[in-house]
């Protein structure tokens, strides 16, 4: 990858800068205490599990436009207590819509992200590509202060289109005043992240512990320095 070209850097958010595991546990273990659910015969780690099955089915499916924003917000919970073996009629009408509003305002990060962007910001644009939606993003990146690094932000929400999909990387080139040429990709999901962006023409930097068709892998953000 010649990073002489480069001038644009877009970046996926969640699992990427922003710590999605540690702030959705945090707030599930609230909502877990909140509403007696060990009660119901289980512990918090078998629902945390859960949770996360759950969530990863629902967004896989989400991505590939098999459901939609409403049915990831009305049937995660229940999808939830039914892999617990607990009747649905027990799962709490208001948990979604409150894990919604508590979790974006979550403050915790991805080790290294603040000095990443730091140094970044100094040589290149910098802006956001996400599948999450309009609302949540906004408020993660303004609790978090992270808002102030980047130029563009594109939700698939705002665009119509969700990553892996073409449409959305023309969308925020074309936002951000960027071309092919001099951009690169930055993220954690091989597929959306990583093969939308390489299929579409873009230079990728894959951010995980997996495997990848990306230009350049890293485990650790900070390593990134190392190749831009």
């Amino acid at each position: 990858m010649n990073k002489e070209q480069i001038k644009h850097i877009f970046f996926d958010l969640d699992h990427t800068l922003w710590d999605f595991e540690k702030n959705s546990e945090e707030t599930l273990i609230a909502l877990f205490e909140k509403y007696e659910i060990g009660k119901l015969g289980t512990s918090v780690e078998e629902y945390l599990v859960a949770y996360k099955t759950t969530n990863h089915e629902l967004w896989a499916l989400y991505n590939f436009d098999k459901v939609t924003k409403e049915d990831i917000r009305l049937r995660r919970f229940p999808m939830v207590f039914e892999k617990l073996g607990i009747d649905v009629k027990h799962c709490p009408p208001n948990i979604g819509d409150e894990y919604l509003e508590i979790c974006p305002t979550k403050p915790h990060l991805m080790e290294g992200t603040i000095p990443l962007l730091e140094a970044l910001k100094e040589k290149y644009t910098l802006h956001i590509i996400t599948n999450g939606f309009d609302k949540t993003q906004a408020i993660k990146l303004s609790s978090t202060g992270l808002g102030k690094y980047f130029e563009v932000v594109v939700t698939s929400e705002s665009c119509g289109a969700k990553k892996p999909f073409p449409a959305i990387f023309q969308y925020a080139l074309d936002q951000a005043g960027a071309s092919k040429e001099e951009s690169v990709m930055i993220g954690d999901n091989p597929v959306t992240d990583i093969k939308g962006a390489k299929d579409f023409g873009l230079k990728t930097i894959y951010f995980g512990n997996g495997e990848s068709e990306a230009d350049v892998e890293v485990r650790k953000l900070n390593e990134i320095l190392n190749h831009l």
